[in-house]
């Protein structure tokens, strides 16, 4: 039995592969999750990729196929090549072009965006940035990251490098972020949001990160707003509705909108 096409979103990290398979309408139809084994070059990770792919098509006795797929990678993407430029996941992967690779195995309108970004598209969406015009996003998950969304639009950046935070320090799991640290990471994300001038700030990584930097970044951004004008607040800080959860949602939603876009091209 064939069952109607449906929107795939895959987000996958070092150690993981999520995939998310909804109708056309939003109802969701399967998600599973998977450890990845180390995966040393484009064919092993096309073979690995597209075959949870394919079998989850094949799950309840139905066969189905993709409207569209949208792929949230770790890293610094290029979006219009598909294709990893630094990998934040296995090594092996820096100039991998998981676009092509997937379309060896599946035919369907493919995307992919790093998993930073697909996470603020999420929020945009879904979450705590819903409604926003203008947000800066931070990811203190492994390696920083942060995303734009300026005029509605979410940025990739003229090379498709925004939003790499290199001053900003890696922050370890279950280690509370306080003392010189804390004041550094909520210094530097406090000089990143002065010169965006955002509506919102969405902090996403472990809640003893989060918990103590948000309100010490919101006192720095008030205090700055305060300087420059006496009436003027000043960005407001907020944590991610999503999580870590977020990649994935937002690859479904890149999903939708390659689908919507090669309907309106028919």
């Amino acid at each position: 039995m064939t069952g109607e096409p449906v929107l795939v979103g895959v987000d996958f990290t070092t150690e993981r592969l999520l995939l998310l398979l909804t109708t056309v309408d939003g109802d969701r139809v399967l998600r599973e999750e998977w450890p990845l084994p180390a995966l040393d070059d484009a064919e092993a990770w096309s073979w690995e990729i597209g075959g949870r792919i394919a079998t989850a098509f094949a799950s309840a006795g139905e066969r189905r196929s993709a409207l569209a797929i949208g792929i949230a990678a770790p890293g610094t993407v290029d979006e219009a090549a598909g294709r990893i430029i630094h990998s934040a996941g296995q090594p092996a992967w820096d100039g991998l072009a998981v676009v092509d690779a997937l379309r060896r195995h599946i035919d369907a309108p493919i995307a992919a965006v790093s998993r930073t970004r697909a996470a603020l598209i999420a929020e945009c969406a879904h979450g705590s940035a819903e409604g926003a015009t203008d947000a800066l996003y931070v990811s203190l998950r492994g390696e920083p990251q942060a995303a734009i969304l300026l005029a509605g639009r979410t940025r990739p950046g003229l090379s498709d490098r925004a939003g790499a935070l290199p001053a900003v320090p890696q922050l370890t799991p279950g280690e509370p972020l306080q003392g010189e640290t804390l004041e550094t990471v909520a210094g530097l994300l406090a000089d990143a949001a002065a010169l965006l001038d955002p509506e919102l700030v969405v902090l996403d990584g472990e809640p003893e990160h989060i918990d103590p930097l948000g309100p010490l970044l919101q006192s720095v951004l008030d205090e700055i707003a305060a300087r420059a004008d006496r009436d003027a607040e000043g960005p407001r800080v907020v944590a991610s509705t999503l999580g870590d959860g977020g990649p994935l949602i937002g690859a479904l939603q890149v999903a939708s909108t390659i689908a919507y876009e090669g309907e309106r091209r028919q």
